[in-house]
């Protein structure tokens, strides 16, 4: 059986439910679409409830917001399935043959089939996210299975749930960001296999500029708690590019040239990522440096 698991925050799901029931189906697979709402508006999850009339689909509603991790946890526990699959809750499937091609990769415990953008979605309000995203997430598979650990994401993947039994989310993140990152670095560290393959969805909700470096600046700020979360191994944060880069330019004694840096060209850069029609990733990535580097020395 395939179980299809959708965290959802507030969220329409109701077309991606239907285009994933009809491609079960067409794909003559048993299956169940499990949509859990992590604490939507009320709007959102009246919308959403509609979604029980599609064949397959059920929708489970939580009050409060427990967090990705939890959710995700919870929606593991809840599916009847060998085989999960995960898709966040603002994509499009743009291909007919998304679930057969997941059938087709099955023997493999753990498959992830990428993320893809289109040029339609780009407005100056999103340039950043845009950005990043076409020239970051946007991958090939074959790119993508030279480091298959580093470009693990969860936002679409097919995991065996007796790996996902061995290896859950961490629920102590309760905060944005990494909780993914973390669980490809367990997978790597109990030697588990990773195949990547050309199977992507359209990433549809593009946040904008403003909202976007907000959770930038929240998800680095949640690394470095991470440091203090009993069961976290040190190691971890050599699996983290940003880290990678902080602590080789601490050993050579020169992060004082990152805080001077941010702390003069610091707003510049900001207002250059938020306003501009083509934000410079080189400029983004010296800014969540500068910005590690500040939250590392206050604490």
């Amino acid at each position: 059986m395939l179980s299809i698991c959708i965290p959802t925050y507030n969220c329409n799901v109701k077309d991606l439910v239907a285009e994933l029931s009809r491609q079960c189906a067409e794909a003559k697979v048993d299956f169940e679409i499990i949509v859990l709402e992590d604490g939507s508006d009320e709007d959102y999850a009246k919308k959403n409830s509609c979604i029980e009339k599609i064949h397959g689909a059920q929708h489970i509603v939580n009050v409060q917001n427990h967090g990705r991790s939890h959710t995700r946890n919870r929606l593991a526990d809840i599916a009847k399935g060998e085989k999960l699959i995960f898709i966040d809750c603002d994509s499009a499937i743009p291909d007919p043959q998304y679930i057969n091609r997941y059938i087709e990769n099955s023997s493999t415990d753990v498959v992830c089939g990428g993320t893809t953008y289109t040029e339609l979605q780009y407005s100056p309000e999103i340039s950043l996210r845009y950005t990043f995203g076409t020239k970051v997430e946007k991958s090939t598979a074959k790119k993508r299975n030279q480091s298959p650990y580093s470009a693990f994401t969860t936002n679409n993947m097919m995991v065996s749930k007796k790996v996902f039994e061995k290896i859950r989310f961490c629920e102590a993140l309760k905060k944005y960001g990494h909780e993914d990152s973390l669980f490809g670095f367990e997978l790597q560290e109990n030697k588990i296999p990773i195949i990547h393959i050309d199977n992507p969805v359209i990433h549809t909700g593009i946040e904008s500029n403003d909202k976007f470096l907000a959770k930038t600046r929240a998800g680095i700020e949640n690394l470095v708690e991470m440091k203090h979360i009993d069961g976290i191994s040190p190691l971890f944060f050599n699996h983290i590019r940003l880290y990678r880069h902080y602590s080789k330019l601490k050993k050579m004694h020169l992060l004082w040239t990152i805080r001077l840096t941010y702390k003069i060209f610091g707003k510049t850069i900001e207002k250059h990522l938020l306003n501009s029609k083509s934000p410079k990733l080189m400029l983004f990535n010296l800014y969540k440096l500068g910005y590690l580097c500040k939250i590392e020395k206050s604490r």
